[in-house]
């Protein structure tokens, strides 16, 4: 027969064999089928065991990796689990409604058993009270140290009181009695006899009588050596008797505070001497209890804590006697019964700073997890997500007893939510995109092949085709790794387009060979020959394309690209030996109700139609072969405008922008911006690692303090930084206090260290220094801030040899790495694809110059689409197009566009094997083509168009960008581009393989 004659490569052999195989066995294919079904089904339950969230997984060599390798190894309290963010709003969070929700949230979470790897919950009263806890054991520990020295320190007070009040009091209390006695008489009379009598009452007792004098007449050298006179001269204390009291009081406090060291020899002394005078008079400086408040006041300053505080402590563990778990309960208690301005201690700015909005509109509370959000437990069970959810349930019910005026709303943000929403969009995606595409899908198979039967055929084979794909996922996930949530969706896609596409391919072919007047189990033999060497060309590049995704070197990509050549393979393999298999058992039966003379008659005016050539595509192919220099060159006009809008477009670095609003996670992310500040919630991180350690023992290294507070004024001066927390910033302590650190009170150096630690690595000598960017923290302005900031801190560095290592990490980081690794994976991969699918096309049509041409085709489609999708998803719709969007357009195009090219060219190759010269070859095979290659396009345009009904902005693009690549591949470039450069060309594009071409050959038509 004609096509036995035709078929003399080794390729056409093959498949002949194959489709006589098939034709002999039926059921065998059929059989293996079903069985690996089976064997799959119990798999697919594990799916969701499996999928993880990958986006920003990185390789170990990326800098942002190598910057979290080294979080993870010197700040462990850094590196933990997920978290999530409970955003509260309102008119006042600082109010007694925001507190008391707050404090209700924090409890009913941490006693919740369905909470589950819960690590802890920090809010501004829980850090608060914990803060309160380090002072109180820092003044219990003072307290019962003064107390128990020897001697005491309320034995010190009550000496050095009598020491330095006992003379005034004695002679002001005789002076006083003399006056009483005597009156009338002059008051000042009776100075000098109260002295002498003061002076005999106080013995042999030299620091009295000295401080007596000084009370009395002055310092030596009197007024004159700048100290004020004594009570018997220039105070003249005696000329006002009514106020006499307090003018000596005055007068000791003026006569002995700058001459202590004449009566307290140590500086300890001394200062106690100082409290004495100052907080203790002639009528309290007895008193045991103003005594003892001079005594914590000692206590206070000796430490470095506030004299009030130390008092409560004192207050409530007399002496000091306070255990740890009295301390703790203690604070709690301060914090949940009291209000911000009745807290015995201020609230640090950095306390502030990590949970309330500047103008206390919100707050947040952090929930931490033990672990990722990505753990699973063995049966497939999500805790983290499912902690998420119960949280959300417990929202409402707090609040409804806390807040019943409603004036607070909560919102769970923060990655763990993030990554929740995420799955959620992807699932309910999923259970829309799946039964709408299958549903287009039938539909426009029934109405190309006016055949209700023929999608009962080709979808049957494309839902096992399906099942063995997900049973692919949870191969890939178990053997190499976890692959992400997305890969789901896409695989359906791809399994319903490029399967749906091969399947009617074949069928269409079945159904032309029968028109044409072939026997049903010949015309078998012959679609499989020619149409399945067609599919399996077209897949071998479908599949080369997507496994080259899975050595790009980013994550997101591996993983689609395993999981996608895998089930294009599956797709291939069921196209090749099912289908045919079903259609040897259903025979012509598939196009139902034309069958029989109805059948018959329609075959004839369909073939009747190309013999006269009154088809589109045949008009197409004759009009085109006139004019192949003007169909380039309109083309090349119209490719302009487009081809600037794709060079040019912009594109979003934010991830969780693709996410939609209304989704708790989405909404508080953009309400953390706005109360926070853009960048607060993925900021950027800088580890700076010193020469030498910052602190050793009681001392500071100052050149290392110094470069990092000449390193944060250097960062907060750079355009586009809002912020810059460093241990020499507001949040800590500037530089002056580091330098002041060895000579500072032990409770003030512990509090010091305590913030050092939460900047400083396990080494000693690595600095946290974070970076908040005026805008969000993923886009594109933050990832340039990066550069810049790399430039700043690499030049800094090079100027100061105490700066020995520095390593950016953050969001920013994250996504300029990926970014990068994307677009270097997205050269390798087009030029790696390119010569593959070059290759593969050398291989089959035996031509130098098509394989070139059919790619160079295709960049065209690809331009124009994404210039498409700019112009009408970014400047139209506003829609952030996510950078990922370009390099999966451009390798999946490259893949499956290329089929529409193998469909047309190996349909060439038929006719020129039929005798036709290259022209003439390429008329009749896009006379004969056009149809199925339409047909198929709008198949697979339209599953990846239901894609934009997902939620998710990257499958949305990514759907448009494909459908609008392929529809434009299949209806401009296939049918008017490769003609026309093939006309251009001509014979030459065959002279790897140049059969002899009889040209009165050129009218002959394909025989039956």
């Amino acid at each position: 027969m004609a096509s036995d004659r035709a078929a003399s490569g080794i390729g056409e052999r093959v498949f002949r064999a194959l489709g006589r195989g098939i034709l002999k066995h039926p059921l065998y294919p059929i059989l293996f089928w079903v069985v690996l079904l089976l064997v799959a089904l119990p798999f697919l339950g594990a799916v969701s065991s499996v999928t993880t969230n990958s986006a920003t997984t990185l390789p170990a060599s990326a800098p942002s990796a190598v910057a979290q390798a080294e979080i993870d190894r010197l700040f462990p309290n850094q590196s933990g689990g997920a978290d999530s963010l409970l955003l509260l709003e309102g008119p006042n969070l600082t109010g007694a409604t925001g507190e008391a929700s707050v404090l209700a949230l924090t409890r009913a979470i941490e006693s919740d058993p369905s909470v589950t790897n819960l690590e802890g919950v920090s809010s501004l009263y829980t850090t608060y009270a914990s803060y309160l806890e380090a002072n109180g054991r820092i003044a219990a520990a003072a307290i019962a140290a003064a107390d128990g020295s020897t001697p005491s320190i309320d034995a010190s007070v009550n000496a050095t009181a009598s020491l330095l009040w006992g003379p005034t009091a004695t002679y002001v209390a005789t002076w006083s009695t003399l006056l009483a006695t005597h009156p009338g008489t002059p008051p000042a009379s009776w100075n000098a006899p109260a002295y002498n009598a003061t002076a005999a009452s106080l013995g042999p007792d030299p620091g009295a009588l000295e401080a007596l004098a000084y009370f009395y007449e002055g310092p030596p050298g009197g007024a004159g050596t700048g100290y004020a006179g004594g009570f018997n001269k220039s105070a003249d204390c005696a000329s006002a008797p009514l106020a006499v009291v307090a003018c000596a009081e005055n007068t000791t406090r003026a006569t002995l505070g700058p001459n202590l060291d004449l009566f307290l020899p140590l500086p300890s002394a001394q200062a106690l001497g100082g409290l004495v005078l100052a907080n203790l008079g002639l009528a309290t400086f007895s008193n045991a209890t103003a005594q003892r408040s001079v005594a914590l006041a000692a206590v206070a300053e000796t430490v470095g804590l506030a004299p009030g505080f130390v008092e409560t402590v004192d207050g409530v563990f007399p002496g000091g006697v306070a255990t740890g778990a009295r301390l703790t309960a203690w604070a709690d208690g301060v914090v949940g019964n009291g209000t911000l301005p009745t807290y015995p201690l201020p609230v640090p700015p950095a306390i502030s700073f990590a949970f309330l909005a500047p103008n206390a509109s919100a707050e947040l509370v952090v929930v931490s997890f033990d672990v990722s959000d990505n753990y699973k437990t063995a049966s497939g069970g999500t805790p983290v997500f499912d902690s998420l959810e119960e949280i959300a349930r417990l929202v409402p019910t707090v609040l409804a007893v806390t807040d019943p005026g409603h004036t607070l709303t909560v919102l769970q943000t923060g990655g763990a939510p993030l990554d929740q929403a995420q799955n959620q969009v992807l699932s309910s995606s999923l259970g829309l995109v799946l039964p709408l595409t299958v549903l287009v899908l039938v539909g426009i198979t029934i109405v190309y092949f006016r055949a209700p039967l023929a999608p009962a055929l080709t979808f049957g084979g494309l839902g096992i085709a399906l099942a063995l794909g997900l049973a692919g996922v949870v191969l890939v996930g178990r053997l190499i790794e976890h692959v992400d949530s997305t890969s789901l969706e896409l695989q359906n896609t791809f399994v319903l387009g490029v399967g749906t596409d091969y399947s009617i391919f074949l069928v269409a072919r079945y159904r032309e060979e029968l028109w044409k007047g072939a026997d049903p189990r010949e015309a078998i033999v012959t679609t499989v020959t020619w149409a399945g060497q067609s599919i399996a060309t077209s897949g071998s590049t479908a599949i080369l394309a997507t496994l080259a995704l899975a050595f790009s070197g980013v994550a997101l990509l591996e993983q689609w690209g395993m999981v996608l050549s895998l089930a294009v393979l599956i797709a291939v393999l069921v196209s090749l030996t099912l289908v045919p298999a079903l259609l040897v058992v259903v025979g012509p039966r598939v196009f139902w109700p034309y069958t029989g003379e109805r059948f018959r008659r329609h075959a004839d005016r369909t073939v009747g139609r190309r013999r006269e050539e009154r088809t589109y595509f045949y008009r197409v192919g004759r009009a085109v072969r006139r004019r192949p220099r003007t169909v380039v060159l309109l083309l090349a006009l119209v490719s302009l405008p487009l081809f600037y809008v794709a060079l040019t477009a912009q594109t979003s670095y934010d991830f969780y922008a693709q996410l939609p609003a209304g989704y708790s996670a989405t909404d508080g992310l953009a309400a953390l911006g706005t109360h926070f500040g853009p960048g607060r919630a993925f900021p950027t991180i800088l580890l700076v690692t010193m020469a030498s350690p910052l602190l050793v023992g009681n001392a500071t290294n100052l050149s290392e303090f110094t470069d990092l507070a000449d390193l944060a004024t250097l960062l907060n001066g750079t355009s586009g930084v809002a912020s810059v927390d460093s241990p020499t910033g507001p949040l800590a302590a500037p530089l002056s206090t580091w330098v002041a650190y060895p000579r500072l009170p032990s409770a003030t150096q512990a509090l010091l260290a305590g913030t050092l630690s939460g900047y400083l690595g396990t080494d000693g000598r690595t600095v946290w220094i974070t970076v908040y960017s005026s805008s969000g923290g993923l886009t594109a302005e933050s990832v340039r801030l990066l550069d810049t900031l790399r430039g700043t801190v690499d030049g800094f560095a090079s100027a100061h040899p105490d700066v020995v290592g520095v390593a950016f990490g953050g969001g920013a980081a994250v996504t300029s790495d990926i970014e990068q690794q994307t677009a270097l994976a997205t050269q390798r991969l087009l030029l790696a694809v390119s010569l593959g699918l070059m290759a593969v096309l050398l291989l089959v049509l035996r031509s130098w110059l098509i394989p070139p041409l059919a790619v160079a085709t295709i960049g065209v489609s690809i331009g124009w689409a994404w210039g498409a999708t700019n112009l009408v998803l970014g400047s139209l719709a506003g829609y952030p197009i996510f950078y990922f969007v370009p390099t999966v357009m451009f390798v999946l195009i490259l893949g499956l566009g290329i089929d529409y090219n193998i469909f047309l060219l190996t349909r060439v190759r038929e006719e020129r094997l039929r005798g036709h010269s290259s022209d003439e070859a390429m008329v009749q095979a896009l006379a004969s083509t056009g149809g199925i290659i339409s047909a198929a396009a709008v198949i697979l345009a339209s599953a990846f168009a239901i894609l934009m009904t997902s939620e998710f902005l990257l499958l949305k693009a990514i759907g448009f960008a494909v459908a609008t690549a392929v529809v434009l591949d299949a209806m401009v470039v296939r049918t008017y581009l490769v003609p026309a450069s093939m006309f251009l060309l001509g014979e030459r594009v065959w002279r790897l393989r140049r059969p002899p071409v009889p040209p009165s050959n050129d009218a002959a038509r394909p025989t039956r």
